[in-house]
């Protein structure tokens, strides 16, 4: 019993060790985060915003979307959204559209059209595009409640990121690593020998790149707070999607598929005989020829059963 109570007593004095070297760890990085050292950094003022040292936050003032919510509460947020758009008249939605974005500040970073195929709810697509935009995040809600004047909305999805902490993270170690690239600075200058000099432009190097890698992550969350990102896909149809509300609606609406995929059925199916005409042209000369061959060996067999059996007896009639 006395080995029994002293180890549990030794397993609760290790569990308790180790409980507050988490705890510690924990506040330490907590702290690591919290409080950066070095540097121009700062955390959010009273008027809420972040204090770096960048060209960017230099000239707020004439940064598109600065007057986003996202820069006016101090966060970083980010916001993208994905239209699909269904339209009568694919050049005038189109050139809407590239017309909103130029509007809005923004621009398309990807583009891509094409067209003549069938949907997988049956319709056909004359003509259709899928292009990627960015505008400026002040302007993403007011391009989003615009975006019925490109055609008819079939689909739109938003969202949005806090991408805040991250953002700080790596302020922070931007700060830390600048600190550290000074501290190295001074220390090469003050090596006496060839060795310690290798071994601190090694680190120095190490540092530099630590440094341009995550200013090119800052640069990167800069212009994803700054330009929102909007994929729009515009397809061109014979008729638009209606929404039905009512039973006489979606019965009306039933009738005229029904309509369509008959007339798209007999289109079809005439295309198809169109396109199979000269195969059944030459199929057709194909088994002509075989039943004239076939009647003609028919035709000999009949012949050689009319004159019956022939008598070996009898001497063969010399031509």
């Amino acid at each position: 019993m006395k080995k029994i109570l002293a180890f549990l007593l030794l397993a609760v004095l290790c569990l308790s060790l180790v409980s507050c070297g988490s705890r510690k760890e924990k506040s330490d990085q907590g702290a690591y985060y919290a409080e950066p050292s070095g540097g121009d950094h700062e955390f959010p003022s009273e008027s809420g915003f972040y204090n770096t040292n960048d060209s960017m936050s230099e000239n707020k003032a004439d940064r598109p979307g600065h007057d986003s919510p996202s820069l006016a509460s101090g966060l970083k947020l980010t916001y993208s959204a994905t239209i699909d758009i269904e339209t009568l008249e694919y050049d005038k939605s189109l050139q809407s559209i590239l017309d909103a974005i130029r509007k809005a500040g923004g621009f398309v970073s990807y583009r891509d059209e094409g067209g003549g195929y069938t949907s997988d709810y049956g319709s056909y697509i004359r003509k259709w595009v899928r292009m990627e935009c960015r505008v400026p995040a002040g302007s993403y809600q007011e391009f989003l409640d615009g975006s019925s004047e490109f055609g008819t909305v079939t689909g739109l999805l938003s969202s949005m990121e806090d991408i805040t902490s991250q953002y700080v993270d790596t302020e922070a170690r931007l700060s830390s690593l600048n600190a550290q690239r000074e501290r190295l600075t001074a220390m090469m200058e003050k090596a006496d020998t060839v060795a310690d000099l290798i071994e601190i432009e090694s680190q120095l190097s190490e540092t530099i790149y630590q440094i341009e890698s995550y200013t090119a992550r800052k640069n990167t969350y800069d212009n994803l707070v700054a330009y929102s990102t909007v994929t729009i896909t515009l397809e061109e149809v014979a008729v638009v999607t209606r929404q039905a509300e009512t039973f006489w609606d979606r019965l009306l609406a039933t009738i005229g598929d029904s309509l369509r995929n008959f007339t798209d059925f007999l289109e079809t199916l005439l295309l198809s005989v169109i396109y199979l005409l000269p195969f059944a042209a030459v199929l057709t000369v194909l088994a002509l020829l075989t039943v004239r061959v076939l009647r003609k060996r028919k035709a000999k067999k009949a012949a050689k059963k009319a004159e019956g059996p022939v008598d070996p007896s009898l001497p063969r009639k010399l031509d």
